[in-house]
C-alpha cells in the first residue's frame, strides 16, 4: 500500500488525535447484501469499493451527511429514521485526522440507482464475499466494527414525537415539501429524538427549530402513543400544548411550504395517513395504537 493511503484506525479517540473532518458512510443493506461503489480512475483510490459516504458540510450533523451523501451518490432518498447508528471510528491518514460515523439503512427491496460521476459502477456484495473484493483503505477495521454492532444490537426502536398544537379547538399542520418523503402530504410538527434526549425535550427542541415557539414542559401533555413498523419499529409519542410563547412562523422553508390550523372535523385529505389516525385516536381518548404490523 503507498504510504500515502496508509491508514491507522481506533475504536478509542488517540490521546493527540486533532479531529479536522467529519465523514459519515451508509451501510446499505437489502436481503443480506451490502451496496458497494466502486471508485472512478479521478479518486485517490481509483478502482477501489467502499460504501456511500462523504465530508460533512460546515455545521452538518452525521446523519445528515449520510443521507445526503446517500442520495448524492446513487439518489437513493431516506428518512432520518431510516438511519441506524452503528457508532464511529477514528481514522489516521498521514495528512489528516478524521471521525468516521457508520449508519446503517436496511430495506426490503433494491432500490433503483443513478449513480454520480464520482462511481462508474456498483454492486451487491454479500458479506463474504468482500474479501476478494479490492476496498478503500480503513474498509476492513470499519466493516468489522459494523457487524460487530449489529451482533450487540438488541430489538430497538426509533422514537419520534409530534405536536398537537391546538388552539380554539383547531391543530396546526405543516405541509411538506422538498424532503424525498411524503412530499405535499400535511403532517405535525415533529421529529426524531437524539441521543441521550429525553421525549420532552426533544419536543420542545422540534418545535423551536420548525416553528419558532418556546413551550414549557409543564405545558406538554401526552395525548398518544403509537407502536409502528415500517422498515423498522418506531415509538411515536404525541404531545398536545394549548399554551406557547413567540410567535408561529415557518422556520424550515425548505422543507415547509404551509403552515396552517385546521379543524378536527376539516382536516386536510392529503394528512400522513398515521397522524390522521393518531389525530382521531386522541380526540376519541385512545391513548395507544399499533400501525403497519400484520
Amino acid at each position: 500500500m503507498d504510504q500515502i493511503m496508509s491508514v491507522q484506525v481506533h475504536e478509542i479517540k488517540p490521546e493527540d488525535f486533532k479531529t479536522s473532518v467529519q465523514v459519515s458512510a451508509c451501510y446499505l443493506e437489502v436481503d443480506g447484501h451490502l451496496l458497494l461503489l466502486q471508485c472512478s480512475s479521478a479518486k485517490e483510490e481509483a478502482g477501489k469499493w467502499g460504501v456511500p459516504g462523504g465530508k460533512a458540510e460546515t455545521n452538518e450533523l452525521p446523519e445528515d451527511t449520510a443521507k445526503r451523501e446517500l442520495f448524492e451518490e446513487t439518489g437513493i432518498q431516506v428518512e432520518h429514521s431510516d438511519l441506524e447508528s452503528m457508532g464511529r471510528l477514528y481514522f489516521r491518514k498521514t495528512e489528516v485526522d478524521y471521525v468516521y460515523h457508520l449508519f446503517r439503512v436496511s430495506l426490503s427491496k433494491r432500490p433503483e440507482i443513478r449513480l454520480s460521476s464520482e462511481h462508474p459502477t456498483y454492486c451487491w456484495a454479500k458479506f463474504e464475499e468482500l474479501a476478494s473484493l479490492p476496498l478503500m483503505a480503513g474498509s476492513n477495521e470499519a466493516l468489522h466494527k459494523y457487524q460487530g454492532a449489529i451482533s450487540k444490537k438488541r430489538i430497538t426502536a426509533s422514537v419520534n414525537v409530534y405536536l398537537i398544537l391546538q388552539n380554539k379547538g383547531k391543530v396546526l399542520l405543516l405541509l411538506r415539501q422538498n424532503t424525498g418523503y411524503l412530499d405535499n402530504y400535511w403532517g405535525l410538527p415533529s421529529g426524531h429524538v437524539e441521543a441521550g434526549e429525553s421525549a420532552t425535550k426533544g419536543m420542545i427542541r422540534e418545535a423551536r427549530e420548525e416553528i419558532g415557539i418556546t413551550i414549557s414542559p409543564d405545558n406538554l401533555q401526552t395525548a398518544h402513543v403509537m407502536h409502528r413498523k415500517t422498515n423498522r419499529l418506531n415509538i411515536d409519542i404525541f404531545f398536545k400544548c394549548t399554551e406557547w410563547k413567540g410567535k408561529i412562523e415557518n422556520q424550515e422553508p425548505e422543507k415547509c411550504v404551509g403552515v396552517r390550523f385546521f379543524a378536527y372535523d376539516f382536516l386536510p385529505t392529503n394528512i400522513v395517513d398515521y397522524i390522521g389516525f393518531s389525530l382521531n385516536e386522541s380526540e376519541r381518548g385512545e391513548f395507544y395504537s399499533e400501525w403497519g404490523f400484520v
